[in-house]
C-alpha cells in the first residue's frame, strides 16, 4: 500500500511543480513570463478597409499576410512605445511570436469580413487557446486575442489573457475596447494595440494586482 501511494505521489508531483499561479505576475518570482503576441485567427473585419483617403482597397488576404505580422512585430520595431516591461512591471519578459505567427498564417479567409462583432465570451477564448500547441511549456504566457477591427466604430476589441503554459488554462482574463487612429492601415490599427497596453499600464494592472493579491 505504501509503495502504491509513493508511486501515485511521484506521478502527481510534476504537475504540482509546473502549475502556475497568477500571483507570480504581480510579485517577485522566478516564474518565466512570455509575451506570445496578438492572435488574429478569429478576428472579424468590419467596414471599409481601404487605405488612406479610400485609395487602394485592402482585402482579407493582404491583411493576413502583410498586416498581421506587422502589428505583432511592433514590440520589436518600436519597443519604447510598445513597452511590455513597463506595462507589466517585470524586469524581464521574453517575446516569442513564433506560435501565434504560425496560427495567424493559417487563418481562414472565409467569413473574416463581417457586419458585426461576434461577442466572444471568456469560454470561447478558452476553447481557442486550449486548441493551440505552444512551444513554450513553462511559466505564464501573455497574449491578446483580437475579436474585431471595426472601421465603422474606429475601434478594436481585444481579449487579454494570461495563461498557464503547462496546460493553456486561463489565469487572468479581461476585455478591451481600444480606439484606432493614425495614417495608413498599419498605424491606424497599431494604435489600438498601443491604447490596450496603455490601459493595462495606467489602470488595469493596479486593479488586477489589488484583486488578486488580496485573495
Amino acid at each position: 500500500m505504501k509503495k502504491t501511494l509513493i508511486i501515485i505521489w511521484l506521478t502527481l508531483v510534476p504537475s504540482l511543480i509546473f502549475c502556475q499561479k497568477i500571483e507570480d505576475l504581480f510579485q517577485s518570482s522566478s516564474t518565466k513570463i512570455t509575451w506570445l503576441g496578438i492572435d488574429f485567427s478569429h478576428v472579424k473585419l468590419i467596414g471599409d478597409f481601404s487605405q488612406i483617403w479610400g485609395i487602394g482597397s485592402t482585402d482579407g488576404a493582404s491583411i493576413k499576410t502583410e498586416y498581421f505580422p506587422a502589428w505583432n512585430n511592433m514590440v520589436y520595431k518600436e519597443p519604447d512605445k510598445y513597452n511590455l516591461i513597463a506595462t507589466f512591471r517585470k524586469e524581464n519578459i521574453e517575446v516569442n511570436l513564433k506560435d501565434i505567427s504560425q496560427i495567424n498564417s493559417i487563418t481562414p479567409l472565409e467569413d473574416m469580413e463581417a457586419l458585426k462583432s461576434p461577442n466572444y465570451t471568456k469560454d470561447d477564448i478558452q476553447k481557442f487557446i486550449q486548441s493551440y500547441n505552444f512551444s513554450e511549456k513553462e511559466g505564464i504566457g501573455l497574449l491578446l486575442v483580437a475579436e474585431s477591427l471595426n472601421k465603422l466604430q474606429e475601434m478594436a476589441i481585444y481579449h487579454f489573457v494570461a495563461i498557464d503554459l503547462s496546460n493553456n488554462n486561463i489565469l487572468l482574463y479581461d476585455l478591451f475596447h481600444s480606439k484606432a487612429g493614425g495614417f495608413g492601415l498599419r498605424n491606424y490599427w497599431a494604435k489600438t494595440f498601443y491604447y490596450t497596453l496603455d490601459q493595462i499600464k495606467t489602470k488595469k494592472y493596479a486593479s488586477w494586482k489589488k484583486e488578486i493579491l488580496k485573495k
